[in-house]
């Protein structure tokens, strides 16, 4: 039996998704029989609140709980936790950083640009490199929160008018739009290594996959890819993300097909969705893995981690006794 705290909840804009996927969290663990408590945090963490011998189930999305903060109170508080560390965490949460991270490595990402509100700029200084459609997205943040379409480079100037109207100067993303189809690839490490789950193509009724296609649309289509060679080239480009990252237990990347038949990462998300709408639990299904075997072996990771750190500080304190 394990003792598990599942944090949910946080100051972000997915508090709500935040808290739906720690509650389903906490009841799997509970079928498994194992000790779990749940700690709903509005804003910042109260140490107190943690049991000193459990581990940390964390699925606060976007601000705080995946920008690398809580992960790095909680190794400063020695308590271990499922997911990547701290600077992986800060790492694929801007999405700039991430993307300059995966050309590093070789892979292809999508043109874009970083935009910062607090500037006044014109669309004619972007030099940007073609007239077709644009997205428009948060920098950190989810990967479906305040996501636009832009028909082309003169409605650029409006969209990020309504943006500051909606949620203020915040760092945004400028991108060329893919043609598509929209891929997503879970990779998880449930103790053999990492291994990419079944491929899902993703297809938004409205066109677009964002909060509301994701989280409120009952017509939203997500299902394993069809296609062997497909299939493989995405969980090879999936794998290959995950690691460029340097990502731990699990992640989630976002793939777009180009235009020339290629295709184009997106972004790469530490902590993604656990409710019963999300992808991962999806793509687990897929490869015969179920929800409660998902979040077991994910917690088993973190109290490994645990037992590892103990014994060797065990280890440390045999060999400094006199």
């Amino acid at each position: 039996m394990m003792k598990v705290d599942v944090l949910m909840g946080g100051p972000g804009r997915e508090a709500v998704i935040s808290r739906r996927s720690g509650t389903a969290i906490a009841e799997a663990l509970r079928r498994r029989g194992h000790d779990v408590v749940v700690v709903d945090i509005t804003e910042r963490l109260d140490a107190t609140t943690l049991r000193p011998d459990a581990v940390v189930f964390n699925i606060i999305h976007g601000t705080y709980g995946e920008d690398g903060a809580l992960q790095a109170e909680l190794d400063a508080l020695g308590i271990s936790y499922v997911g990547s560390d701290a600077a992986v965490s800060r790492l694929c949460m801007d999405k700039s950083q991430t993307k300059a991270r995966l050309t590093e490595k070789g892979l292809r990402v999508p043109w874009g640009v970083r935009l910062d509100l607090r500037q006044p700029f014109s669309p004619k200084d972007l030099r940007i490199p073609h007239h077709a459609g644009l997205v428009l997205k948060p920098a950190s943040d989810g990967s479906s929160v305040g996501l636009k379409m832009v028909a082309n480079p003169s409605f650029v100037l409006p969209a990020i008018e309504e943006i500051l109207r909606e949620l203020g100067a915040v760092p945004y993303l400028l991108e060329e739009r893919l043609p598509g189809p929209e891929y997503t690839v879970a990779v998880v490490d449930l103790g053999d290594g990492p291994r990419a789950l079944p491929p899902l193509t993703i297809r938004a009724a409205a066109g677009v996959f964002d909060f509301e296609a994701k989280y409120q649309r009952a017509d939203t289509q997500e299902m394993p890819v069809a296609d062997a060679a497909i299939a493989a080239r995405l969980a090879e480009l999936g794998l290959a993300a995950h690691r460029a990252c340097g990502c731990r237990d699990i992640s989630r990347c976002d793939i777009m097909r180009t235009s020339d038949g290629e295709y184009a990462l997106l972004e790469v998300n530490t902590l993604p969705g656990f409710t019963n709408a999300s992808l991962v639990p999806k793509a687990a299904a897929a490869a015969g893995i179920t929800f409660e075997d998902l979040v077991e072996r994910l917690a088993e990771r973190a109290a490994s981690r645990a037992a590892d750190t103990n014994s060797a500080h065990h280890s440390a304190a045999e060999g400094t006794t006199p």
